[in-house]
């Protein structure tokens, strides 16, 4: 609607101006020159403003951020290799572990117009991850939406405890590093715009 308004402004002050030129050639009178002097300025300004508008102010701006739950791991069992009598408080056995990471992802829309045709990819997702959420393909997300997924990434490793609370710390980020959330949407004249999302950095870029 704005680049409508816009437009025909833009034509509301041509035909000014060109009336008021034709008021002039006919008449010679002072009142057309300064008809055609205050629309000419006008027009200048509305040319000016369309072609030096900043298009980041009337976009959609679908944007992501993660914030990490809770860690968790389980044991699943003692493997082969621990004695056959295990001394507690004084051995430390192997053992099978699930290892569990819970995040909270929200999805917002930044901005003062609202994103239609919303799609979402996620590259490089790790295997054993569950995503709860959804947001309909043809459900507008309106400025300042905000929806909540619960993302859980899951792994199964060997070890002792010190082992596995070692994997727990320090191997979410590597297991993650490669994932990125691709999503694309469009405005109400059914431009498309696309957001890229780096799950480490946290940072969206827009495109």
């Amino acid at each position: 609607m704005k680049i409508l308004k816009n437009i025909i402004t833009i034509i509301v002050e041509i035909l000014i101006l060109v009336l008021g030129v034709i008021w002039f050639l006919r008449t010679k009178e002072e009142e057309p020159i300064i008809v055609m002097i205050g629309s000419g300025g006008f027009l200048i300004v509305s040319l000016l403003s369309k072609i030096f508008d900043n298009p980041e102010k009337t976009r959609p701006k679908v944007v992501f951020h993660r914030m990490q739950n809770f860690t968790m791991r389980g044991p699943l069992g003692y493997t082969s290799n621990n004695p056959k009598v295990i001394r507690l408080g004084i051995d430390i056995p192997e053992q099978y572990w699930y290892l569990d990471w819970s995040y909270t992802l929200e999805v917002r829309n930044n901005s003062s117009v609202t994103a239609y045709n919303y799609e979402v990819e996620y590259l490089n997702k790790p295997q054993n991850t569950i995503l709860k959420g959804e947001i309909g393909k043809i459900q507008p997300i309106k400025p300042d939406d905000k929806f909540e997924f619960t993302f859980k990434l899951t792994q199964n490793v060997v070890g002792t405890h010190i082992d596995a609370d070692k994997f727990l710390n320090e191997n979410a980020d590597e297991l993650l590093k490669d994932m990125k959330i691709i999503s694309k949407y469009s405005d109400e004249f059914g431009k498309t715009y696309m957001t890229e999302y780096n799950w480490i950095t946290d940072i969206n870029t827009f495109k």
